[in-house]
């Protein structure tokens, strides 16, 4: 990523955490990631809001030379409130499948945050629940990987009708894409871990994972993720970017096909998530 496009993404996921920080106590500021921050991208330019920059630092490195840091706006304060909603449904599913102390403590520290964003945007949690419920049902009858790859775009498309305005046929399948790609890169990731505890998994379903059969899940899974990265370019290239198009550029054209091949090379060997 050329440095000028990375100070420019640096802003916003900075102003991503100060932003958390303004609507919820500061522990929930752990919680900015790479997904939100191309969303709030993507969410600037469909509202036609040019964010403003100050300049600042780091509370965990507050020593140092300030940098851009994107000011609170309208758009930064829905996106917190969908990354609350969607991390606490996320939990829960997690709490489900792994039953992981760690996270109950999580869920239990985020449910009062949850419960003000769920407010303000009632509709969205609502959608959001029904899709969880979704899945869990397909999860417990063993479903296919297909009804759990749509069930991911149907979530990713909600997602991006919340955040954008003007949710246009070009961000839909934008999004339906990405939740595919998100959904089944996350499967094969967790390929050997799901494998070894014996958790559900609709990549191995009741599959020995012989050298023979992971290679042709490799090579199933990689066609597929390609595909998904063609049609997210091929949409992305429809759009009216005007505002932060490098860094966002950078990501859609660079960032995903590198995280794939990362995540392929290990052959389901759990790979750090991040798409730069």
């Amino acid at each position: 990523m050329l440095i000028k496009d990375y100070a420019e993404y640096r802003a916003y996921y900075c102003g991503l955490c100060k932003s958390i920080g303004k609507i919820n106590p500061q522990l929930m500021r752990l919680t900015v990631n790479y997904d939100i921050v191309m969303l709030s991208i993507l969410a600037h330019n469909y509202a036609k809001i040019k964010p403003e920059a100050g300049m600042g630092r780091c509370v965990i490195h507050p020593i140092g030379k300030k940098f851009a840091i994107l000011k609170h706006d309208q758009v930064q304060e829905k996106i917190v409130d969908i990354n609350t909603i969607l991390g606490y449904y996320k939990l829960k599913d997690d709490i489900s499948d792994e039953n992981s102390g760690k996270k109950k403590i999580a869920k239990d520290y985020i449910k009062g945050k949850y419960k003000k964003a769920a407010k303000r945007i009632p509709g969205f949690d609502s959608i959001i629940s029904k899709i969880y419920e979704d899945f869990d049902i397909i999860q417990k009858n063993k479903g296919n990987l297909s009804e759990l790859i749509e069930k991911s775009a149907e979530m990713l498309s909600e997602v991006g009708k919340e955040a954008c305005p003007g949710y246009d046929d070009s961000l839909d399948v934008f999004c339906r894409n990405l939740g595919r790609w998100i959904y089944l890169i996350d499967a094969y990731d967790d390929l050997w871990k799901d494998y070894k505890s014996n958790s559900y998994n609709p990549l191995i379903m009741g599959k020995e994972l012989t050298e023979e059969i992971v290679e042709d899940l490799t090579t199933m899974v990689r066609a597929n993720l390609n595909d998904y990265i063609r049609k997210i370019r091929d949409s992305y290239d429809t759009m009216d970017i005007t505002i932060s198009e490098g860094p966002l550029s950078n990501v859609i054209y660079l960032g995903l096909q590198a995280r794939t091949d990362q995540v392929l090379e290990n052959r389901g060997n759990k790979c750090k998530k991040t798409l730069l």
